[in-house]
């Protein structure tokens, strides 16, 4: 198999490696979408942020309609429009300053549109202008300012910040229809066209809509301010006028004076920005308690895989080192044993002196209670055994090595006894035949002794060497055939005149099987 190729270590990486991969496969996708989460969230911060000032452009504009208006009314002075359209202008070239690339393209083209009511104010400013082209440029102009901001198609509406945010697109919505509102009321009153009339009943019926989509998504303290923009709008006209301007907007207006009513109707829209820019704040605060949520979740679920990981990793390298550890040093005493076992077998095979040392093995430290340490105190007692099995064959080794020593030795000195009797009685005795068995006697003894000397040398033992000095080379062969058994069958032979030299000299002899 495969994982026979990989050591322990190997194996446990292997082991762990699937589960942190899974870890990482299923921790993933949740932390990818937190952060999306955070993404969008921040995406819509960023939209509230130019939705914002987008609505104070939107207001300034509403109050230049309105100034308009009263300019052709009669209401205001000229240089009150002049300022307020100088504002609009410097409120245009500051959002473009200040937001720069956060303006989408959609709202940096509606905020062109501003341009596009240079020919209406310059109409109103002289007084040519009539209601019909002062509605017609200001109206499409404001609808597209909030059309571009795509408010309700760029958030999650099930969420609270989600929600919030389609309030604000329907709270900027019903501001324009509260400001066309009180703009047309000032127009009914001061001249009761039935064409005004329909266009009011029909800003009405919007308002209505829009305020039935409102109200279900706004907090209890944005709906306090709605209702006091209601509750204002009835103390500047009447306490009738929103059911009566209903069904008849002509005889709702008509005991209303324009002198009257033209600066209750522009404090309308300041009024209307109360709720605008509260509800602004909120959502820019839900949206941050989104964002920071998702990211707080995101680093949490990151940290959390990262301590597992890290975790894992330690009780990985913890377990691979309680294991391999232990049976590196099972491997090493094996190793050990094996290498003493084969040097005391080599010197029990060649040429063991008397004196041997005794064997010593390291004690194996492995304290673990698990399979690994009962393995570990099982080898341990074969090394202790193998030990001493080595140690007893080295004394019964040098037991038999004695024991041929002290034989040989003791046969030795009696041969010696032997031969010097033997010596003794050949030199006595005179009858030939007698003779001749004393000499085969004598060398069947010097053939025991040489077998003695060989049980010397079979211990270990170097013997004793009584020639110390230069032996002749005929000395040397005289004694050669008195090892062998049919020495009488060996005739040796010398030049003539040979004499012994030194045993560096060259000699020469001659000898032959009869």
């Amino acid at each position: 198999m495969l994982l026979d190729r990989f050591r322990i270590r190997g194996k446990l990486t292997a082991l762990v490696i699937v589960p942190v991969l899974a870890v990482f496969g299923l921790t993933l996708p949740v932390v990818f979408e937190r952060v999306g989460v955070a993404q969008r969230a921040g995406d819509v911060e960023a939209t509230i942020q130019v939705a914002g000032r987008i609505g104070s452009l939107l207001q300034h504009l509403q109050h230049e309609r309105m100034l308009a208006f009263g300019l052709l009314l009669g209401q205001v002075e000229r240089s009150e429009l002049v300022q307020e359209i100088a504002e609009v202008d410097d409120m245009v070239v500051d959002l473009r300053t200040d937001l720069g690339d956060l303006l989408p393209d959609e709202v940096s083209a509606a905020i062109d549109g501003v341009k596009q009511l240079a020919e209406v104010r310059a109409a109103a400013l002289t007084g040519q202008a009539d209601v019909a082209q002062i509605l017609g440029a200001y109206g499409p102009t404001n609808t597209a300012l909030i059309a571009s901001l795509r408010l309700p198609f760029d958030v999650d509406t099930r969420t609270k910040a989600g929600q919030q945010v389609l309030a604000l697109d329907r709270i900027l919505r019903m501001g324009e229809g509260l400001s066309l509102g009180g703009a047309l009321t000032v127009l009914l009153a001061a001249d009761p066209d039935p064409q005004l009339a329909s266009l009011f009943v029909a800003n009405n019926a919007a308002l209505l809509a829009e305020s039935q989509q409102v109200l279900p998504l706004l907090t209890p303290g944005q709906l306090e301010l709605v209702t006091l923009e209601q509750t204002a709008v009835a103390a500047r006209t009447s306490p009738e006028f929103l059911e009566r301007s209903a069904l008849d907007p002509v005889g709702a207006v008509a005991g209303l004076n324009v002198r009257d009513l033209f600066p209750a109707m522009s404090s309308m829209i300041t009024l209307g920005q109360f709720v605008e820019k509260r509800l602004i704040a909120e959502v820019t605060a839900e949206v941050r308690a989104e964002r920071q949520a998702a990211l707080t979740t995101a680093y949490s679920v990151l940290a959390l895989v990262l301590l597992i990981l890290i975790g894992v990793v330690a009780l990985a390298v913890t377990i691979g080192r309680s294991v391999t550890l232990p049976l590196t040093r099972l491997t090493r005493s094996a190793d050990r044993v094996a290498r003493i076992t084969e040097s005391e077998l080599t010197k029990i095979a060649d040429d063991e002196t008397d004196v041997a040392q005794p064997v010593r093995l390291d004690a194996l430290d492995v304290r673990a209670r698990d399979e690994i340490g009962d393995l570990a105190r099982a080898f341990e007692r074969v090394q202790d055994t193998a030990a001493r099995l080595v140690e007893r064959q080295a004394a019964s080794r040098r037991n038999v090595a004695q024991m041929f020593g002290h034989v040989g030795r003791r046969t030795q000195n009696l041969v010696g006894r032997q031969l010097a009797l033997i010596d003794r009685l050949e030199r006595e005795e005179t009858s030939p035949d007698r003779l001749e068995s004393l000499y085969r006697l004598d060398h069947i003894s010097s053939r025991l002794r040489r077998n003695a000397g060989s049980l010397v040398v079979l211990s270990g033992a170097t013997g004793e060497d009584p020639h110390l000095a230069p032996v002749p080379l005929g000395d040397v062969v005289r004694l050669a055939l008195g090892e062998i058994e049919d020495y009488t069958r060996v005739d040796v032979q010398f030049p003539p005149g040979w004499q012994p030299r030194p045993r560096s000299s060259p000699t020469s002899c001659w000898c032959w099987r009869s």
